[in-house]
């Protein structure tokens, strides 16, 4: 079998691997747009503290606001994704966030600036727990880690684009069209998502993944032979038509694997220190550069090796975990960021001046950062909770840490006002730390077996 067939890319695939490889890259492309509209305002803080005369701490309680609704959404989505299936509520949120990111530019300090912020991060909330949901429902557990470690590289790989291009926009536009423009990209992505994506096999005829081994996946199991994904006519088109809600178990079991699973709060609160960390790098390390002296959009040029190191990062932890430690993800996780804590403590004495070392320094932050991100909020979610459960307890974990996230980026803002850079930097290593010691008893687990998995 060609490499095209075995990740569903030729026509000559079996239907259920063509219908797998459509998932992965429509759900690939849609994470990644989300994040146009949310990453993007890292690269406009220090442009908006000079035009519009605000201080850090003012810079952060505006991004606080983000995460504060974000936490909010992951709740609201997680559970309607589990209960409605995923197309819809992708439609109106993507769009909806497009929609906030227009009015946010034309808004003024300070106060409804942090309203429109904090209604962007709740829309912006349905796109984690319903991406998840798609890859759980697609995918057996064997699987997961591999396909977690492509297609979960697609929220740094669009965090590394968004950033690069709003660093431009400020530069030489202003900071009003690092919103403008990523808005209008995140609607044609609405649009391209709600035309290709499917939620699970049962949507186009195909067997539940229970039903079926990625080895297994042949004509000889009486899988459909079916020319494509997307509906034809006929029957296809009467399958394709049939409401995702079918697919609902129940709660008891939704809420009985998620927020009534040990595992899924110490993960939820290891997701919490994790956060702590990658937000503070990811918001304000735009700003201390460009406090050291560079320019906004050089200094988001050097930040953006954070995303670089990061998706070397999520490919190694997935195919480690899947391929060397038969589907423990803790070991990974833990060894990455115990580094993290480490790289984060020698940040203050890292010579910003010495662009190599600072460039090397950044990639091995993004590398310890971004494996552990999608490990815990994504793929150990799916082992933990099993598919039917995935979106609530994702989005619980998420919205956890939303409150390191928010936490992070509002005292980082006072502690660099009141006693400059070194607190912060501390605290962000703090959380790393944090992080590690919580995820640390699931070192053994793996994913089980049962009516679902």
């Amino acid at each position: 079998m060609s490499l095209l067939e075995r990740v569903g890319l030729s026509r000559n695939a079996p239907p259920l691997r063509r219908c797998q490889g459509r998932v992965v890259l429509t759900v690939f492309v849609t994470y990644a747009s989300y994040y146009f509209c949310r990453q993007n305002i890292a690269a406009a803080l220090p442009a908006m503290e000079s035009e519009l005369g605000l201080s850090k701490s003012g810079l952060g309680q505006i991004t606080m606001a983000l995460f504060l609704g974000y936490g909010f959404g992951q709740i609201f989505f997680g559970l309607l994704s589990d209960r409605f299936g995923v197309r819809y509520l992708l439609l109106l949120g993507m769009l909806t966030s497009s929609a906030l990111n227009v009015a946010f530019a034309l808004s003024r300090p300070v106060v409804p600036m942090i309203v429109l912020w904090g209604l962007n991060g709740v829309f912006q909330a349905s796109g984690m727990p319903a991406c998840a949901k798609t890859i759980a429902n697609w995918f057996t557990p064997a699987q997961r880690g591999r396909v977690q470690a492509i297609r979960g590289t697609d929220y740094p790989t669009g965090a590394l684009l968004i950033t690069l291009l709003s660093g431009y926009l400020v530069q030489y536009h202003g900071w009003r069209w690092a919103f403008f423009v990523p808005a209008g990209l995140l609607a044609v992505s609405a649009v391209h998502t709600f035309v290709r994506l499917r939620g699970s096999p049962e949507q186009v005829g195909l067997p539940p993944v229970e039903r079926h081994t990625a080895p297994r996946a042949s004509p000889r199991l009486g899988i459909p032979q079916r020319s494509a994904c997307a509906p034809v006519g006929g029957a296809d088109e009467e399958e394709m038509s049939r409401p995702e809600r079918d697919d609902f178990v129940g709660w008891r079991y939704v809420l009985g694997k998620s927020l009534g699973n040990w595992r899924i709060w110490a993960l939820a609160l290891s997701f919490f220190g994790v956060t702590v960390n990658r937000y503070g790098f990811g918001i304000w390390c735009i700003a201390y550069l460009a406090d050291q002296g560079a320019g906004i959009a050089q200094a988001a040029v050097v930040t953006s090796v954070i995303l670089v190191g990061g998706i070397a990062g999520i490919l190694l932890a997935g195919y480690a975990s899947d391929t060397w430690l038969g589907q423990r993800r803790a070991p990974v996780i833990v060894v990455q960021l115990a580094a993290l804590a480490v790289l984060t403590a020698l940040f203050p004495v890292v010579p910003v001046a010495r662009t190599g070392l600072l460039v090397a320094y950044l990639l091995a932050v993004g590398f310890c950062t971004y494996g552990p991100d999608m490990m815990m909020c994504q793929t150990m979610a799916m082992d933990l909770a099993t598919r039917k459960a995935t979106a609530t307890a994702g989005g619980f974990i998420d919205a956890v840490g939303s409150v390191g996230a928010a936490l992070t980026v509002a005292l980082s803002g006072y502690l660099v006002d009141a006693v400059g850079w070194e607190p912060a930097m501390y605290l962000w290593a703090g959380g790393a730390l944090m992080a590690a010691v919580f995820v640390a008893p699931l070192w053994n687990y793996r994913a089980g077996s049962g009516t679902y998995h």
